[in-house]
């Protein structure tokens, strides 16, 4: 190139604009189309549903993918939390994916090999109440670096708030009770994470795990002063109302005396899935404000943290009684879901359990929370149901003589290969296919 001839133009990102309409039109289908469904009871077959429910998933991933800002961005739009079009197509298919499943587990259709619908939708509610009460303990080791075992103490310490408020104050109101465990975990949060201003790694991790003993002692006093050793009933006479604002759901009918109590698991899960989606939203953007800057800063190098002025002592505290706070309330709605609490009900293989679950989920990711409960639930029922239904598989007798063996065996041999091979979890496996899944409808879609 001589120095007369002029160099190449750079060539610009082509800036894109949606309206507020077209951004908001893929969320607004993924929210109707489901309801729509769930009316239809009797007009449409199973199949018809299935075809709907594929075509509108693949409209609304396109719309939501097209109708992305593009090019150079604001500060305000960079900062929200779905910005790219992946992110936006991603958010609108959960959107609906999760609006859609219960009329799909609700369904009459018989599966093939005997798959069973009943115990799924079953298994789906826990892993609801489960990725709740992990995304916040992953809020506090994740993210804050804080090494504690009281998590398990937190859910004992919102069924005995359950208890207190929402069966013995209230005759059963659910509602009453998820604030005043809120309330309740956040003070006693705060308590239990005074050692950390002065303990680190394993010594705290000792110090907290002495605060769940603690917690053990006082859930054993109460059970034994007001309910004996029979335990908490929290269904029956006390069983929850389901909230007013929820009657509209297709499916939910008043029941023969005209009330809506929460029975079964299609009403549950319509409980479950707003509050569960609502806390997650909360911790994902918190980790995203300043406060959870401050939670990296302190969990990388707390002194570094000081330095650059952040109160260390105040982001810790805040780190404890966050999570401990969003823990008590899902202790609080696995009480009410399962029904009944006793003295066995918190024990250390409960502890082991949740860190499974955020070990494979991956640390310091909240979606890690969702994958860790669901590899923990759904795994053994699949053992069960492929032990039980696969030709292959049901005629050999070692795995009908010790299926709780195999399982455990399985499951821990999936534990170390994740660990192994993806340190990050299930989570990074997301992202990375994510990622890839872009870069290939970018280059189909220059």
């Amino acid at each position: 190139m001589t120095a007369t001839e002029n160099p190449p133009a750079q060539q610009t990102a082509q800036t894109y604009r949606p309206s507020t309409f077209q951004r908001f039109l893929p969320f607004i289908i993924a929210a109707v189309v489901p309801f729509i469904l769930g009316s239809t009871t009797g007009d449409l077959n199973f199949w018809w549903k299935a075809l709907i429910t594929v075509v509108v998933l693949v409209v609304v991933a396109r719309l939501a993918w097209k109708w992305t800002p593009r090019g150079e961005l604001t500060h305000r739009e960079d900062m929200r939390l779905w910005r790219t079009p992946s992110d936006r197509s991603w958010a609108a298919l959960t959107m609906f994916g999760l609006l859609v499943l219960p009329f799909i587990l609700a369904s009459d259709f018989t599966p093939p090999m005997g798959f069973p619908w009943a115990t799924w939708f079953a298994v789906v509610n826990l892993v609801l109440i489960f990725a709740m009460g992990a995304a916040a303990f992953n809020l506090l080791v994740g993210y804050s670096g804080q090494i504690s075992l009281a998590h398990v103490a937190f859910l004992a310490l919102g069924s005995i708030v359950g208890g207190i408020v929402g069966v013995q104050w209230s005759g059963g109101n659910m509602w009453y009770a998820l604030p005043a465990a809120a309330l309740a975990g956040a003070v006693v949060g705060a308590i239990s994470g005074l050692p950390a201003l002065r303990l680190k790694h394993l010594y705290l991790l000792l110090a907290t795990f002495g605060f769940h003993f603690v917690m053990m002692l006082v859930w054993r006093e109460y059970l034994q002063e007001y309910f004996g050793f029979v335990g908490i009933r929290f269904k029956g006479v006390n069983s929850p109302r389901i909230a007013s604002w929820l009657h509209w759901l297709p499916g939910i009918d008043p029941d023969q005396n005209g009330e809506f109590v929460i029975t079964g698991q299609f009403r549950w899960y319509w409980v479950l899935m707003p509050i569960t989606v609502l806390s997650i939203l909360f911790m994902v953007n918190v980790v995203r404000t300043r406060e959870g800057r401050a939670f990296a800063a302190v969990r990388d190098r707390d002194v570094s943290a000081s330095l650059l002025g952040i109160n260390v002592a105040r982001s810790k505290l805040f780190a404890f009684a966050l999570s401990s706070a969003i823990v008590s309330m899902s202790g609080v709605l696995a009480s009410f879901y399962i029904g009944s609490r006793g003295e066995d009900s918190f024990n250390v293989q409960t502890v082991l359990n949740y860190a499974i679950i955020i070990v494979v989920g991956g640390f310091s990711s909240i979606q890690g929370a969702i994958f860790g409960s669901a590899f923990f639930w759904f795994l053994p029922e699949w053992f069960k149901w492929a032990r039980e239904e696969l030709w292959f598989v049901r005629d050999i007798d070692f795995l009908s003589d010790y299926p709780s063996e195999i399982d455990l065996a399985i499951k821990g041999f999936l534990v170390v290969i994740i660990l192994m091979f993806k340190p990050d979890g299930l989570a990074g496996m997301w992202r990375d296919f994510k990622n890839w899944l872009g870069r290939t409808l970018a280059r189909s879609n220059p």
